[in-house]
């Protein structure tokens, strides 16, 4: 009785459309889920972020939830994970692209996860990591060992939001170690980030686990921005 006379008073609202949400609706109500612009990349051998990567470092394969599109709702779902959060949202999203990844092969083999950390400055100020929560929830649908806890973040670089690709790759060079990576050893890891552009996060991330250990690697993320 309480908990309905509070969800009449105070609703749970789409985080896109500002629409009630109903019973068994969760974060985003059903017609903002289905308008979701999924990328399928993981159904697509070569896709966008594949190709993006290409030559420098090696990956099994890569693969993204969403397009990213200006003023669009990948933009409201991102804004809701890194300034209001919305920890819940981010591993919602995590459990909805884990069943989506369960229709491709290229998960089949996977043997744990890890997320892009950020630094203990930022972490304290922002209250919790979105790419660990997406990973949180992508490691309980696929049912792969979390190894977030093995790798951190050594410097804390600014923003990369309007850095060009020469400024990304120089602001995020050697910021990343790794702790016990005998752990990792021959493990298929799938690396987790909020946002791919460029991929400069994800490739000095990718290339201190591939030095330090010997193991394969792929890459998800929440949102592509081509």
């Amino acid at each position: 009785m309480l908990n309905s006379i509070l969800q009449l008073l105070f609703p749970n609202l789409c985080v896109n459309c500002n629409q009630a949400l109903v019973k068994h609706e969760r974060h985003l109500c059903l017609t903002c889920q289905l308008e979701l612009p999924e990328t399928q990349y993981h159904l697509l051998k070569d896709n966008g972020i594949e190709k993006s990567l290409w030559g420098k470092i090696p990956f099994e394969r890569a693969f993204s939830f969403l397009y990213f599109n200006q003023a669009g709702i990948t933009q409201k779902i991102l804004h809701e994970l890194k300034y209001k959060g919305n920890e819940e949202l981010a591993i919602f999203l995590g459990k909805l692209y884990g069943q989506r990844l369960q229709e491709s092969p290229a998960v089949n083999n996977l043997n744990g996860i890890i997320a892009i950390p950020l630094h203990p400055i930022k972490l304290r100020k922002r209250g919790y990591n979105q790419s660990q929560a997406f990973a949180t929830g992508l490691s309980e649908v696929l049912g792969i060992l979390d190894y977030s806890n093995l790798i951190y973040r050594k410097k804390n670089t600014q923003t990369q939001t309007q850095k060009s690709r020469v400024e990304r790759w120089d602001n995020v060079q050697s910021i990343f170690g790794i702790k016990q990576p005998e752990i990792l050893k021959n493990k298929h890891i799938l690396i987790v980030d909020d946002v791919i552009t460029t991929g400069a996060t994800i490739e000095s991330c990718a290339r201190e686990i591939i030095e330090k250990s010997n193991c394969k690697l792929s890459i998800a993320s929440i949102a592509h921005a081509a």
